[in-house]
């Protein structure tokens, strides 16, 4: 998880978007076309942002990096 978060999180959110298709197909659940619409519409834009916000956590941003203490790794230009 530390060296690769978004793949391990993007990883769990397409397995998550591919089993309700799949429990609905297997007949596991009795829905509507448009319950399963709406729900499998919820699950695609809810994984995205939770995609987005626990990643954003655990990755270096790439054009401001910084570490731990807050301090910026690029080194300073002084004109």
């Amino acid at each position: 998880m530390k060296r690769e978060p978004i793949a391990v999180i993007n990883s769990i959110v397409t397995f998550v978007q591919a089993l309700i298709p799949l429990l609905l197909a297997f007949g596991l659940f009795q829905l509507t076309k448009e319950q399963t619409g709406a729900i499998t519409s919820a699950v695609v834009a809810w994984g995205g942002l939770m995609g987005t916000l626990l990643g954003r956590n655990l990755v270096t941003p790439v054009a401001d990096p910084k570490n731990n203490e807050g301090k910026p790794l690029r080194p300073t230009v002084v004109n």
